[in-house]
């Protein structure tokens, strides 16, 4: 009995260690993000000098290397030794470990200061007017790029290799730096998904992983959105942890590119927020914004809908009621922080799009 004990206080001084990091966060965000914001970068910029030769993220092979000799092997040899017990309070110990160097090293940015209060944006509460206008600027800024773009035969957009959009929205982000050196990407850029499909079903188009430092994109996403959704799992590599401010640094980065395509990736995907959030204050207001948008953006549109229908079902159902977990975990709203970001990109309006 006595490795499981020992496990079992393992795990629980992982768990007081992590509870009291999080206290720390939000009882002295200043005193806490005056160092924490610079080590989470840190650590994220020398995990990638490890990592990031690699094509292909680490972190699945890993990850499967895990669940094999942990999970597969663990409870084997346990169960042959009759030492179920104490398995299962070493893999209880196991996850607490992870979830503690998760928070330690870039969960707790969750709790920073916000995009707009590190960059002096001005966000506030905004009317259905506001929104309307920012709608049909965004509407008007998409199909300006949608003609500018190349296609193929049936019209649509060509979508080159992650590797060469990676390459572009670290470009980007090297000119948002120029700027405002808190946009200075750590990392080298982004790689496809071995597991596409499966977090395609998930409903999910990227991800980062703080233990490897890589940020990933599924090679199932909707081609003209993946280089906004690139340049978003690109912006969780600067210590930006709500999916709305990563959703912001997204269209900042692809605005800054000097691509074409990453331009109308970033200006069609902040019409597609705005479109939706005036839509649940107004339908008919919104609906009426298709007559201004050019052929290409509602062909794209239509194409978008039917590409992500064909993942729809009870897997992408479930992965969502995780992920909204995980965001409510971390005081932010659940999956409706992804729409959060429209508040930006009214504000981004009222001050530089007009």
């Amino acid at each position: 009995m006595f490795k499981p004990v020992r496990h079992l206080i393992g795990t629980a001084v992982l768990a007081v260690l992590t509870a009291v990091a999080v206290l720390l966060a939000k009882l002295l965000p200043e005193f806490w993000f005056s160092f924490y914001t610079d080590f989470s970068r840190g650590a994220i910029g020398f995990l990638d000098t490890v990592w990031g030769w690699c094509p292909f993220p680490v972190w699945e092979i890993l990850l499967v290397l895990l669940l094999v000799v942990a999970v597969v092997i663990g409870l084997i040899a346990a169960i042959r030794k009759k030492r179920v017990l104490g398995w299962l309070t070493a893999l209880l110990e196991l996850v607490m470990l992870l979830v503690f160097l998760f928070v330690g090293l870039w969960g707790l940015n969750h709790f920073a200061p916000t995009i707009g209060e590190q960059t002096g944006l001005e966000v506030g509460e905004y009317t259905t007017a506001q929104l309307k206008a920012a709608a049909i600027y965004y509407a008007d800024m998409a199909s300006v790029y949608s003609t500018t773009v190349d296609r193929d035969e049936n019209g649509d957009v060509i979508i080159p290799e992650i590797s060469a959009l990676s390459e572009e929205a670290v470009s980007a982000y090297k000119r948002l730096a120029e700027y405002n050196d808190r946009f200075a990407l750590s990392i080298s850029g982004a790689k496809p998904l071995l597991s596409s499909k499966a977090f395609a079903y998930m409903g999910t188009t990227g991800i980062f992983i703080c233990f490897t430092g890589e940020a990933c994109v599924s090679t199932e996403t909707f081609g003209l959105s993946q280089p906004f959704t690139l340049s978003h799992e690109l912006g969780h590599s600067l210590a930006v942890a709500r999916e709305d401010e990563a959703n912001y640094l997204a269209f900042l980065a692809c605005r800054a590119s000097e691509r074409e395509l990453f331009r109308y990736s970033g200006y069609y995907s902040a019409f597609i927020y705005c479109y939706n959030a005036l839509y649940a204050e107004s339908p008919s207001t919104a609906r009426s914004l298709w007559d201004r948008c050019s052929e290409q953006v509602i062909h794209d549109s239509n194409v978008h809908v039917e590409h992500n229908k064909q993942y729809e079902g009870t897997v992408q159902k479930a992965a969502r009621a995780v992920n909204d977990a995980y965001l409510k975990t971390f005081s932010e709203p659940g999956v409706k922080s992804y729409g959060l970001v429209v508040d930006y990109l009214i504000a981004e309006y009222l001050n530089n799009g007009q």
